[in-house]
């Protein structure tokens, strides 16, 4: 940046902080008249004076009067107001939207194409395998409920659900995976429309 550059930029930022002084109350009470929030107001002011200081900065200040400021600060009013409208617009419709009250229908084609990859798994299984495991989670036996009604130790059953367990989660593998995936969309999903 040349010596003259640098001239410029201090008196275009001493202009910037002049208009400022002169006129940032006034352009609050403009700003006012359109969005009818002074907080709001005085935020957009202060993002216009920032913006302006950030170009000053760039060396890129674009001739600053009166009329400038006020025009810029009207403009960038009436874009908040159509941003405005725009999210209560989303909002109504949103609203109005059905709510799902059940599982969609991918949800539902999901649980039936794990219900049916599970059964499979279950019927993969070796024979005693397969029992010990339908008793202990279908009929929700315990251990030792298991091996005195099929009359063997509690470590037989207890190995047999170990492997019973790893097979099924080596089977179950890409399923598991997929409804963690759907799982933490959903939430995701959740956590945005709240």
């Amino acid at each position: 940046m040349t010596d003259r550059d640098e001239a410029q930029t201090r008196s275009d930022a001493a202009s910037i902080e002049a208009l400022f002084r002169a006129h940032y109350s006034r352009l609050c009470n403009f700003v006012d008249g359109y969005v009818r929030s002074p907080e709001t107001a005085s935020d957009l002011v202060q993002d216009l004076f920032a913006y302006l200081w950030e170009r000053c900065d760039a060396g890129d200040a674009p001739h600053l009067t009166p009329a400038y400021l006020y025009t810029a600060a009207r403009n960038r009013a009436l874009k908040y107001l159509r941003h405005r409208r725009v999210v209560a617009r989303w909002a109504e419709e949103a609203a109005r939207a059905p709510s799902p009250t059940g599982p969609q229908a991918d949800e539902r084609l999901r649980t039936r194409e794990l219900a049916e990859a599970i059964r499979r798994a279950i019927e993969e299984l070796p024979d005693r395998c397969r029992e010990i495991f339908l008793l202990s989670r279908e009929e929700q036996l315990s251990y030792v409920a298991i091996a005195e009604v099929l009359e063997i130790s509690v470590k037989t059953v207890e190995t047999q659900m170990w492997r019973a367990l790893k097979s099924l989660r080596k089977s179950l593998a890409p399923y598991l995976a997929l409804a963690l995936a759907f799982a933490s969309l959903a939430r995701l999903g959740s956590r945005l429309l709240a």
